[in-house]
């Protein structure tokens, strides 16, 4: 277990937070592509521990591609740009979030949810996933998610006054599996990324990006139990603002016996999830051990900052 941090320490992450905060919101959104970008590059050198283990997980997911150092820099000032943001969107309402994100075939989320038995809603970290959570508000009013609380408990009070004004409903992780059944007997969306590493005992062996990766099997499970839709969504950067993308709609309901293994269909979902990566891999967090645990990954608590 990781130590808790200190009071003081804390206080000095929040007031940083503040001040790159109330710079952000007096940006152009030209100027926030601008300086997301000299961000992500401080970033890259800052994090140099984080920079090698995204570097070895690229060379070992695209063995024969020689463009992997431009392929991590352009990913290092995505998210720079997308933490620039994240932090401006805070202030505004849904009605503005979903002008800057349009929904693309949000058909797919009505008529899971007209199907009367939940919707487990799939995404990754790929784009603008925060972003993309605040769009989905605007469509669907019963979300409810699950997320590790922040290490710094100020940011964590901002944070739950962002999910309270958008009527996003946070689980509790100790009680996940029940409340997320739950969720789903009530026919609400819960919204789960499942391309992190878990722990062996937690998950199963999952080729994810052509690479096993132990992978939870907790939303295959929970839409078999339920008969719930699966839906993939995802938030891309789209000239100069965003979009949400809904696709690739699973009704669990209608599949076989031997397509509703949890082995089988968590396999179809990270196919889809690692087609997506693959198209786009400057979009997707590398800096995470997401082989973790395997032959290629490394142990746990390696490579932290």
């Amino acid at each position: 277990m990781s130590r808790r941090k200190s009071l003081a320490l804390q206080r000095i992450e929040y007031a940083l937070y503040r001040t790159i905060a109330r710079f952000a919101r007096r940006l152009s959104d030209e100027s926030v592509i601008r300086w997301g970008d000299r961000f992500g590059n401080i970033a890259r050198r800052i994090l140099r521990s984080r920079d090698r283990l995204a570097m070895r997980n690229l060379r070992e997911t695209f063995p024969g591609r020689n463009d992997l150092r431009d392929v991590l820099d352009r990913c290092w000032r995505h998210f720079g740009r997308e933490a620039l943001y994240s932090i401006r969107m805070q202030d505004m309402s849904l009605e503005e979030i979903a002008a800057a994100c349009p929904l693309v075939n949000a058909y797919l989320v009505e008529e899971a949810i007209a199907r009367g038995k939940g919707v487990v809603l799939i995404s990754a970290h790929y784009g603008a996933w925060e972003l993309g959570g605040l769009a989905l508000m605007s469509l669907v009013r019963d979300v409810r998610t699950i997320a590790r609380p922040l290490d710094n408990q100020f940011l964590e009070q901002d944070l739950g006054r962002i999910r309270s004004r958008t009527g996003a409903a946070v689980l509790d992780r100790k009680r996940a599996a029940r409340e997320m059944m739950q969720a789903l007997s009530e026919n609400a969306v819960i919204v789960l990324l499942p391309d992190q590493a878990v722990l062996p005992r937690e998950g199963i062996l999952a080729p994810f990006l052509g690479r096993p990766a132990w992978t939870t099997a907790i939303p295959a499970k929970m839409a078999v139990r339920r008969g719930s839709t699966i839906v993939f969504a995802f938030c891309i950067p789209h000239d100069s603002g965003h979009r949400l993308e809904f696709e690739n709609p699973i009704h669990v309901d209608q599949m076989t016996e031997a397509e509703c293994d949890p082995v089988v269909l968590t396999r179809r979902i990270n196919d889809v999830i690692s087609h997506r990566i693959a198209a786009h891999p400057e979009l997707w967090l590398w800096m995470h051990d997401r082989w973790k645990g395997t032959a290629t990954g490394e142990s746990e608590g390696a490579n932290g900052e």
